[in-house]
């Protein structure tokens, strides 16, 4: 039998990027089969989102599905480069996929790449949407639909939803996690 690796002679692991810990919902309230995506904050000062409308409006403009204007918002270096509608999430039922349109002035990205203004990007499973900065990282999406990870064990899957990698270590991947409960 092999003797366990002393933490001195470990390989460090690697660095994380800021990904703040966060909280995604099954949703008690909402029954499962209505929910057809979900945007898991990435950033805490954002909440985590069940998709079930077929649109979602984002910015500081008061008719916006999803206004940007808690106190954490607005105390962020990034809040005045947010637009009054600075993004929308549109579900199309007849080809069954969801897009993000970006209607900001300062820019949407996901996965690090500008969509532009005015134009649509197709959202697959666990895409980052970043706002204002291709670093300021905000959600994560999460198609429901998507096919779970069988590799995952289900005493970690039960209580966790596993996204993307976001990292490699000497033993292993690391993946991007959620904690199982209620969206606030």
């Amino acid at each position: 039998m092999s003797e366990p690796v002393p933490m001195s002679l470990s390989v460090p692991t690697q660095k994380c990027d800021g990904i703040e810990d966060g909280s995604a919902d099954d949703g008690d309230s909402i029954p499962e089969s209505n929910v057809w995506g979900r945007l898991l904050t990435i950033n805490k000062i954002f909440p985590s989102i069940n998709l079930i409308e077929k649109e979602y409006s984002f910015g500081r403009g008061k008719t916006c599905s999803v206004v940007f204007n808690s106190s954490e918002q607005q105390t962020s270096k990034y809040f005045l480069a947010y637009s009054s509608t600075h993004f929308k999430i549109i579900r199309d039922d007849i080809k069954n996929y969801a897009y993000i349109l970006d209607l900001s002035s300062n820019g949407t990205y996901v996965n690090g790449e500008k969509i532009g203004k005015n134009k649509k990007h197709i959202l697959e499973n666990n895409a980052e949407i970043e706002l204002a900065s291709k670093t300021n990282r905000v959600y994560v999406y999460i198609d429901t639909n998507a096919n779970e990870d069988s590799s995952i064990p289900p005493v970690v899957s039960e209580k966790h939803i596993v996204s993307k990698q976001i990292g490699r270590g000497a033993y292993g991947e690391v993946k991007l996690c959620f904690v199982r409960g209620k969206i606030k």
